[in-house]
C-alpha cells in the first residue's frame, strides 16, 4: 500500500488537524468491548467511553495546555467539573459521528488513506515520507502499524461527516464587507472625567453616620474562624535530599546513555533498503541478505555510485528517488541498529549490512556536524538529579501507605511520623475559613479537614491528604480564633473615608449626568475635555471593553454625539464623538476575503454544534455525572 503514496498539502492539514482537535483523543481499540461490568464514563448508543480513556483524554488535554501556556499552566485548571465535563463532551461527540457515519456507510478507500499518510511531515524524512519513520511513530504512541493506520482512517471518516456538514455554510460577501467597514471603523474620541475626589473635601459625615453604618453592616466587619496548623509533607520534593546516589550507578548511567549527553551531533547519510516480510522463510531472508552484499561490494568499490545503486534498487518508497538521501538526523530520530551504525561511522564512510525490523540496510554516512559530548563530570549534576527524582518517586510510593497509617494511629501528634520518615514538622501562619491560602493550603480537601470538628475540638491529625501528584499532607490544629467581628475602634477611620467616597461617587455621578444633559440639547457644560484622539474596536479588550463597547454603540448619525460612562473607579466620564472614520484599506479585498473566512468558519462550527444536537436526539447518551468530579473515579 506504501508503494503508492504521495503528497497531499490539503490532506495533510485535515490529519493534522484531526490529530489536535481536542474530540481526537482516542484510538481504535477503545471501541472493543473491554470489561462489560465496569462503569463507564459515558454511553452512547452502542458505544461505551470507558474511564480509563477518560483519564486519557484529560491528561492529554493537560499536556496541550501546559505547552501553550507554559509557567503559567495551573493543573487545577483540569480539576473543575467544567473543564472535565467538556473532555467528556469531546469524547461523546466523538461517538455521534462515529455511529452517524457508520449509518451513511462512510469509509476512506486504501489509495486515498496512502495519500494522506504520505503527506504528513511527521512520518517523513528529508520530506519523503518513510515506512520506518512510520513505524517509530506508531510505537512511540503505543500502537500497532495497523492500529495508527485504522487511528487515520477513523479520523478522515469523521473529517468526512465534519467537512459535509461545516463546509456547506456559506456567507454572503456583502456581510463580510460590511463586518470590515465596522472592524475598521474608528470614531475620534474626547473624555472629561469626574472624579469622586473633588467633592470629599464637601462631604459632610458625622460621627453619628459613622457608628450607624457600622451597626447596619456588622457582617463587613466579620473575621471568620481561624487556625494554626503544624503539618507534614511528604512528596519526592521532600524525600529527594535523603536519598543518596551512588558514584556507580551514575558512572553506569553515563555510559549506557552517552548519546543523551551528546550536544546535537548529527548525521547526514544516504541508505539502501532491502525489506524482508517479517514472515519471511530463512531462506528467504538468506536470499535477500545475499543480494545485500552484492550491493555492499559494488559500493564499497566505488562510493561515488552510492546514490545511483540505491536509486536503482533501494526498496523505501520515502528515499529511493533521491538516491536515498535521509538528510541530517540526530540521535533519537532512527530505529537503534541503524542510528548505531550511522553514528558509529566517520564522514565517507559506508556501513557493512545492518538489520532492522524493516530488513537489510546499506548506510552511507555524507557529513557530521555538531557532536561536542559531555563528560562525565559535566554530566554528573544532571544525572545525579535525574537519578536522585526517580528514586525519591520510588520511595515515596513505597512509603506512602505506611505515612497515611501513621499519622491516622498516632493521631495525637505529628512527631512520630516525622521522626519515622526523616521530615520537618513545619508552622503555618493564621488560616482563615473560607479564604484563600498558599499551597498546600490551597486544597479544598485539605481546608475542609483542618477545620472540621475532630481537628478543632480534638486537635487530632488530618489525614494524609493528596493536595498534589505524589504529595501527601497531615496537618494538627494548635491554635484556634473563633469568628469575631473587628471593633468598632478598629474600623472607625476606613468607614469614615468609606462614606466620604461614596458620597463623592454619587456627586460626581450627578455632576456629569447634568452635563451630559445639557451637551445632549446643544447647550454647553463646564467640562475639561481631553484631546481627541482615535479609537478603534481592537481596543476593546479588558478593562477598557465596556467602555469601547459604549462609544461604538452611541448613535453617530449626528455628530457632535455624547454619552456618559460611571467608571469602575467612582468617576464618571463623558465622551465627546466629534468624527467617525473609515479607513481606505478597510475594504482591501484580501482583507474581505479574510474576514469572510473567519465568519464562514464560526458559521460552520455552529452549523456543525446544531448538527451534534441533533444526533444526541437520535442516539440516547448516558453520562456518568460522577467522573466529572476530581481524583474520583467510578
Amino acid at each position: 500500500m506504501f508503494d503508492a503514496v504521495r503528497n497531499n498539502k490539503r490532506a495533510v492539514q485535515i490529519v493534522l488537524l484531526l490529530m489536535v482537535l481536542p474530540f481526537a483523543f482516542f484510538g481504535v481499540e477503545s471501541y472493543m468491548d473491554r470489561d462489560a461490568a465496569r462503569e463507564d464514563a459515558a454511553v452512547v448508543g452502542d458505544m461505551k467511553v470507558p474511564p480509563e480513556e477518560f483519564e486519557q483524554a484529560l491528561r492529554a488535554q493537560a499536556d496541550r495546555m501546559r505547552e501553550a501556556a507554559g509557567d503559567q499552566f495551573d493543573p487545577k485548571m483540569m480539576e473543575t467539573p467544567e473543564a472535565r465535563a467538556q473532555v467528556l463532551e469531546g469524547l461523546v461527540s466523538q461517538r455521534l459521528m462515529l455511529l452517524e457515519a457508520q449509518r451513511q456507510h462512510l469509509t476512506v478507500p486504501d489509495g486515498r488513506l496512502s495519500q494522506i499518510i504520505a503527506g504528513i511531515p511527521g512520518f517523513q524524512v528529508d520530506g519523503k515520507f518513510s515506512e520506518a519513520r512510520f513505524d517509530q511513530v506508531a510505537q512511540a504512541r503505543g500502537y500497532s502499524r495497523d492500529g495508527l493506520l485504522a487511528r487515520i482512517r477513523q479520523d478522515m471518516v469523521m473529517r468526512q461527516l465534519f467537512t459535509g456538514i461545516a463546509g456547506s455554510s456559506f456567507v454572503p460577501a456583502s456581510l463580510a464587507r460590511r463586518w470590515a467597514q465596522m472592524q475598521q471603523e474608528q470614531r475620534e474620541v474626547s473624555e472629561a472625567v469626574i472624579t469622586p475626589f473633588e467633592f470629599i473635601e464637601q462631604v459632610k459625615v458625622t460621627p453619628e453616620d459613622v457608628r450607624k453604618y457600622y451597626d447596619d453592616n456588622q457582617q463587613e466587619f466579620a473575621v471568620p474562624e481561624q487556625v494554626k496548623v503544624e503539618y507534614l509533607v511528604l512528596s519526592e520534593a521532600t524525600l529527594a535530599p535523603t536519598v543518596q546516589i551512588p558514584e556507580e550507578e551514575v558512572r553506569k548511567t553515563f555510559e549506557a546513555n552517552q548519546s543523551k549527553y551528546m550536544q546535537g551531533e548529527e548525521r547526514k547519510a544516504r541508505h539502501i533498503l532491502l525489506t524482508v516480510d517479517k514472515d519471511a522463510s530463512p531462506e528467504q531472508r538468506k536470499a535477500v541478505r545475499a543480494k545485500a552484499e552484492e550491493l555492499l561490494k559494488a559500493v564499497k568499490a566505488n562510493p561515488a555510485r552510492f546514490a545511483e545503486v540505491a536509486k536503482a534498487n533501494s526498496q523505501d518508497p520515502g528515499s529511493k528517488d533521491s538516491g536515498g538521501e535521509l538528510g541530517f538526523f540526530g540521535r533519537g530520530t532512527m530505529v537503534k541498529s541503524f542510528e548505531d551504525a550511522a553514528f558509529a561511522l566517520k564522514k565517507g564512510e559506508i556501513s557493512g549490512i545492518v538489520e532492522t525490523d524493516f530488513g537489510f540496510h546499506i548506510i552511507q554516512v555524507e557529513d557530521v556536524r555538531g557532536g561536542q559530548g559531555k563528560t562525565l563530570e559535566e554530566a554528573r549534576p544532571e544525572i545525579t538529579e535525574e537519578l536522585r527524582k526517580v528514586a525519591a518517586r520510588r520511595k515515596f510510593a513505597e512509603l506512602a501507605e505506611s505515612f497515611s497509617n501513621t499519622v491516622y494511629e498516632q493521631a495525637d501528634s505529628l512527631a512520630p511520623a516525622a521522626e519515622k520518615f526523616g521530615l520537618t514538622v513545619k508552622t503555618s501562619p493564621l488560616i482563615a475559613k473560607g479564604l484563600l491560602m498558599p499551597a498546600p493550603f490551597d486544597n479544598e480537601k485539605l481546608r475542609d479537614a483542618i477545620f472540621s470538628d475532630d481537628a478543632v475540638k480534638n486537635r487530632r491529625n488530618t489525614q494524609a491528604i493528596e493536595t498534589a501528584p505524589n504529595t501527601l499532607v497531615s496537618a494538627r490544629v494548635i491554635d484556634q480564633l473563633p469568628p469575631s467581628v473587628r471593633s468598632f475602634e478598629e474600623v472607625q477611620a476606613d468607614i469614615e473615608k468609606k462614606l466620604r467616597f461614596e458620597q463623592g461617587r454619587k456627586m460626581a455621578q450627578e455632576r456629569g449626568e447634568a452635563a451630559l444633559a445639557k451637551l445632549k440639547a446643544g447647550e454647553s457644560a463646564p467640562l475639561t475635555w481631553s484631546p481627541a484622539q482615535d479609537v478603534s474596536r481592537s481596543q476593546g479588550q479588558g478593562p477598557a471593553a465596556v467602555m469601547v463597547r459604549a462609544i461604538f454603540n452611541a448613535p453617530a448619525n449626528q455628530l457632535p454625539a455624547y454619552l456618559g460612562f460611571q467608571m469602575d473607579n467612582g468617576g464618571y466620564a463623558v465622551f465627546r464623538i466629534s468624527a467617525v472614520k473609515q479607513p481606505k484599506e478597510a475594504l482591501d479585498q484580501g482583507r474581505v476575503d479574510a474576514i469572510k473566512a473567519q465568519l464562514e468558519q464560526t458559521v460552520s462550527q455552529d452549523d456543525f454544534a446544531a448538527y451534534l444536537s441533533g444526533l444526541r436526539r437520535e442516539f440516547p447518551v448516558k453520562l456518568n455525572t460522577r467522573v466529572l468530579e476530581a481524583n474520583k473515579t467510578p
